[in-house]
């Protein structure tokens, strides 16, 4: 049964990609916060990632729905093929399904927080493409 749960930013580890192929690609680090396998909690999955300077996170797709709110850095996005300049304060709402790649364009990580609705992250199945 779910709880109310607080958990810091500080306290977690950062991850990346257990693929040397796709960390090479796509140089991305985050740190899952909210999420059922790790926390007593339903319904969302939450974290905060960043992108470093002159990296992208590589196109992909996936079932869940997605928000961003970027909170350092600027970067852009592409949404099912439309390009958009991101920056602090920016909230993003990715569809389920669409396509959308981000790429930081400052000398500064672009940092963003990110909810998926669903018990867990390991429900959301990443997609890549080209």
């Amino acid at each position: 049964m779910p709880e109310p749960t607080i958990r810091r930013k500080a306290d977690q580890e950062w991850e990346t990609w257990d693929d040397p192929e796709l960390k090479a690609r796509s140089d991305v680090r985050w740190k899952l916060l909210i999420s059922g396998e790790r926390t007593p909690t339903a319904d969302l999955a939450m974290g905060i990632a960043e992108i470093a300077p002159g990296a992208m996170l590589i196109g992909h797709r996936h079932a869940h729905a997605e928000t961003y709110y970027v909170t350092g850095g600027t970067g852009s996005i592409i949404l099912d093929g439309v390009e958009s300049e991101i920056g602090p304060g920016s909230a993003i709402f990715i569809p389920g399904n669409a396509r959308h790649e981000t790429v930081c364009t400052s000398d500064v990580p672009l940092a963003f927080f990110y909810t998926f609705p669903c018990d867990s992250f390991d429900e959301v199945i990443y997609h890549y493409e080209d």
